[in-house]
């Protein structure tokens, strides 16, 4: 894949990763679960401002976003099968996802500087922790959901 199509579609998982824990911390009931979808949701929000504001990114309405990620890869079919007294469910699904993120961002951090902007690679490095933090929530949930389920 190359790194323009690496950066395409780490705004796509971005864009509808926000859109999914926008509508999960509303839904969910229990505060603990909401107050990590809200994290995940921060780290996006605040990851798409700063590549607005560097200029890397430009603002487009929600009217012309477009959905085009696999069912396995995006969160669209996650928010259909939605539960929001058995929000933990998804853990493991969550998890695969946020792990993508992160390898992109890393993958796109890590790339030569002449293949895109330092300053591209700037804003991921600033941001990738936190995005690392939330993969660590969903790691804790899909454990939990193990010892469980033992």
């Amino acid at each position: 894949m190359s790194t323009f199509d690496e950066a395409q579609l780490l705004i796509r998982l971005l864009r509808e990763g926000r859109d999914y824990y926008a509508f999960a911390s509303d839904e969910t009931r229990d505060t603990e679960t909401a107050t990590i979808f809200a994290l995940a949701l921060k780290v996006r929000h605040d990851l798409l401002e700063d590549l607005v504001a560097t200029r890397l990114l430009f603002q487009t309405s929600p009217a012309h976003a477009v959905r085009t990620l696999a069912a396995d890869l995006g969160y669209e079919e996650l928010r259909h099968q939605f539960d929001a007294l058995l929000p933990q469910a998804q853990a493991a699904a969550l998890l695969a996802r946020e792990r993508r993120v992160v390898d992109l961002m890393q993958d796109l951090s890590d790339a030569e500087p002449a293949a895109h902007s330092t300053r591209l690679q700037s804003v991921l490095r600033t941001h990738c922790p936190h995005f690392v933090d939330v993969e660590d929530c969903f790691a804790r949930w899909c454990r939990q959901h193990e010892l469980a389920a033992a």
